[in-house]
């Protein structure tokens, strides 16, 4: 049997799509196999570990990532049914407590999916898409276009391209430019291939990759999505070029308007939803960022760079063992990515555990040659203060103020309140006129020493 029942919903095996009446439920992957595992053993008590073993086979994650899932189904069966269909059995598990009949799967047309008061209220929902769980992400099967498509020998090259692309090394990106220069000699007239060299340029901007300064990487990528829209106005992959492009130029206001068109034309294309939870992080919206984050996670589970946010986000949440799952999973993909490494420490200090946030902080300061270890240095000297090691806590923290230049003010100024420099933090944070910055320092839990100070207050206010 191929379809399973349960009042006005049916559950399409195969496809791994939900429907309620007639129209698909927009829900991720892996959420719909959540679904699946409870439905297939209706009344049982299936156990937390035996259900994640299921559904991710390939490992990685931890109790937070199912937890969501079945956050997101009973949310969305309220929502449309008023269905409470899933039990917690404390210590053991979840059970599906409804009826379930099976039948054959019968031709159907799909109605449209439509926008609702519902579908606002739970963005956290992914949109559903048929993914692959191999290296090579097939992005052509999701992504929609007004052309023809792509040929099968460009096909190959753009997702070559964006495996390398989405792992955001400097080696990677560099070669993800040259499959994607590929794909375009290949198919001069599709957009995509100009998309993804707009994608491709300005992540060796953001991440000020290669022998050229960052704005001469921008100005090319700008140009390339700029290129992909004459061939293709509706090209979901330029208009999210252009909100990153935008983010990076400090341009909020457009970086928002370019990436929630690029959702609208294609709500499948994972990039878009990242980059629109960046963006929504730093409007100071972490909720919002989060429930954007877990769809591009949910959409491209591959992503090292959306892993990457989820754990930031999870943190300035204060969700810290899900920050700790994220930023595993991101580590796991990319072992040297610093920023999972230094939310990973600021998550383990948290939860209290300083022995493995100092672990976290060792090996980011060995990932970089230039201003990792000052970085690093910082991050020590907030780690070795919550110890009491206030000796080992001041000859970090001098370090990282004698290369101030290779630190981020935040860092700097959490280890000299965590060293009980009150006066120093605050100046420091009166010199850090980034607003943006604000946002995170408004949400993160090592500056909670600071929040009854009547002078963090004030620069709380005038922010």
């Amino acid at each position: 049997m191929s379809i399973y029942e349960f009042g006005t919903f049916r559950l399409d095996v195969e496809r791994l799509l939900l429907f309620h009446r007639s129209e698909a439920v927009p829900l991720g992957p892996k959420v719909v196999e959540t679904l699946l595992a409870l439905v297939e053993h209706p009344g049982e008590v299936l156990p937390k570990n035996a259900l994640i073993e299921r559904i991710w086979p390939e490992g990685y994650v931890e109790e937070a990532n199912l937890a969501q899932n079945i956050y997101v189904l009973r949310k969305t069966l309220r929502a449309l049914a008023s269905l409470d269909a899933i039990e917690t059995v404390p210590r053991r598990g979840y059970r599906f407590s409804l009826p379930v009949r099976q039948a054959e799967r019968a031709p159907a047309v799909v109605a449209p999916l439509r926008r609702s008061r519902w579908a606002a209220a739970i963005a956290g929902v992914a949109t559903f898409a048929v993914l692959c769980s191999v290296v090579l992400v097939t992005f052509a099967a999701t992504h929609r276009s007004s052309g023809a498509g792509l040929s099968s020998d460009g096909a190959r090259l753009y997702e070559i391209g964006r495996y390398y692309w989405n792992l955001r090394t400097r080696a990677g990106v560099e070669r993800s430019l040259d499959y994607f220069a590929q794909v375009i000699r290949t198919d001069p007239r599709d957009a995509r291939g100009y998309a993804a060299l707009a994608d491709a340029n300005a992540i060796m901007g953001d991440y000020q990759y290669g022998s050229q300064t960052p704005r001469v990487y921008f100005s090319r990528a700008r140009s390339y999505a700029r290129l992909a829209l004459t061939l293709d106005p509706n090209s979901a992959e330029a208009h999210a070029a252009l909100g990153l492009i935008d983010m990076d130029a400090r341009q909020l206001t457009s970086a928002v308007t370019e990436l929630q068109r690029a959702i609208a034309l294609d709500p499948a294309y994972g990039p878009a939803h990242e980059w629109y939870g960046v963006a929504l992080m730093q409007q100071g919206d972490v909720r919002a960022a989060f429930a954007q984050l877990q769809i591009a996670g949910d959409l491209d589970p591959l992503s090292v760079s959306t892993s990457a946010w989820l754990g930031n986000a999870a943190y300035l949440d204060r969700h810290f063992n899900e920050a700790i799952a994220y930023s595993r999973q991101a580590l796991d993909l990319s072992p040297q990515r610093p920023d999972a490494l230094s939310t990973l420490g600021e998550a383990y200090e948290a939860e209290g555990n300083f022995s493995r946030a100092i672990e976290a902080y060792k090996q980011y300061a060995m990932v970089c040659e230039s201003d990792c270890p000052a970085e690093s240095a910082a991050l020590l000297a907030h780690a070795y203060a919550g110890q009491h090691r206030m000796p080992a806590a001041r000859a970090q923290l001098a370090f990282a103020m004698l290369h101030a230049r290779d630190v981020k003010a935040t860092d700097l100024a959490a280890a000299a309140a965590a060293v009980g420099d009150r006066d120093v933090a605050l100046a420091l944070l009166r010199r850090m006129h980034d607003h943006m910055a604000w946002m995170s320092v408004e949400n993160d839990t090592r500056f909670d020493v600071l929040r009854g100070d009547a002078g963090f207050r004030e620069l709380s206010q005038a922010t």
